[in-house]
Order: C-alpha cells, then structure tokens, then sequence
C-alpha cells in the first residue's frame, strides 16, 4: 500500500465511522481505460499517486443534496460530497479532465502561455476544488519532470497559486491526522491550524 492510498484509507475509515453521509458520497473506483480516455484528451498523464487515488474512489458527488437536514451546507446547495477542508469536493476523473482542458483553453485565449501570469499552465491537473468559485488544489506536473510525487499547489481567482503541500499524500495525511484528532490541518504552516467538528452529521472545518 503506497502512503497515498494508505492515507485515503484511513480518511474513508473515519468518514465511514463518523459521517456516513460524506462516505456516501464516494464514487465507485475509476476505471484504466477512463483514465486513459481523460489523459488523451488533456495531453498529459496523471501522476501514479493521483491515479492509485481516482482506482479507489473517481471523486465525490452529492447524493443527498436535498435531504441532508444541515442547515450549514442547505445553504450552500447541500455539501455531503465536500468533507475536506475549505469546503473542497475532490474531482473525478471526468471533471479533472473537464476543468483542465477548460482552463487551458481560457489561457491560451488570453494569450498568456508561457507567461508567468498565465492563468492555468500546461500541466496544472486540478484535484480538490470549491464548487462555487474558482479555487482550490492542483498538482503541478509541469514542476515535477515527470517523477512522483508532485507538489500540490492551491489557487484561487485573482492571485498567484502557492506552494500547499509536497505532495497528494502529503496533504492527504494532515486531513487525516486533523481528523484522527492527532494535529489541526494548516497549509505549510500559513493557514490557521483547524480541527473539524461533525454537525447534524457532517463536516464542519
């Protein structure tokens, strides 16, 4: 068991033991060949970790929108699907290759490859995101000539991505930890350490 899908478990466990509807809200395990379709589209290939991941749940989706009774996440349009920390869902294959090949074609209509303020470059595979606005994580493959791990960058509108964790299972481990109580979740020592709550059964961070 790589330290990816070791950490992925012990997230699920807890889910599973604590907030059944987050656990719920898992997807069935990617397949190789929708992999492979999402990695032809983009251009790039998706890290090994990353991959290991999406073969053990192809990301998050609602499933009780609408029934969760949690007045915190009804307001948000419902939120079983978003256990991790800033609200983030964590994409499936088909959105990872949807918001990449988007977001590439938004650069390279701005007329901004290459440049340091390009607003999504070449090898940018977003991971975790906010439903709502454009923020969230990726993996910098681009920074990585092509050997695993890859740093995980966050981003956000209107401001240069940062540096938030070494690697997928860097980050996956401090979720895991926070939860497991064993130390708050912060990004690189700049976000405020944070431990989650469970509320009317779901997440609060």
């Amino acid at each position: 068991m790589s330290s990816t899908t070791e950490a992925w478990s012990r997230i699920t466990r807890w889910l599973n033991e604590n907030t059944p509807a987050h656990a719920d809200a898992l997807n069935e395990p990617a397949t190789e060949e929708q992999i492979a379709q999402a990695e032809s589209k983009m251009g790039v290939h998706l890290p090994l970790e990353l991959q290991q991941l999406l073969m053990l749940n192809n990301g998050s989706t609602a499933k009780h929108r609408s029934l969760t009774g949690n007045d915190f996440y009804d307001a948000q349009g419902g939120g079983d699907y978003s256990p991790f920390p800033s609200g983030y869902t964590f994409c499936d294959v088909e959105l990872i290759c949807s918001l990449y090949t988007g977001n590439r074609k938004a650069s390279i209509a701005m007329q901004e490859p290459g440049s340091r303020y390009e607003y999504w470059k070449d090898g940018w595979i977003p991971v975790f995101r906010d439903k709502e606005v454009h923020s969230g994580l990726f993996l910098d493959v681009s920074a990585s000539s092509g050997q695993d791990p890859v740093p995980v960058y966050a981003y956000e509108e209107e401001s240069f991505p940062e540096l938030a964790f070494p690697s997928l299972a860097d980050y996956l481990n401090t979720v895991a930890d926070a939860l497991d109580g064993i130390r708050p979740f912060t990004v690189m020592g700049r976000q405020a350490p944070n431990l989650p709550t469970v509320h009317e059964g779901l997440i609060r961070w």
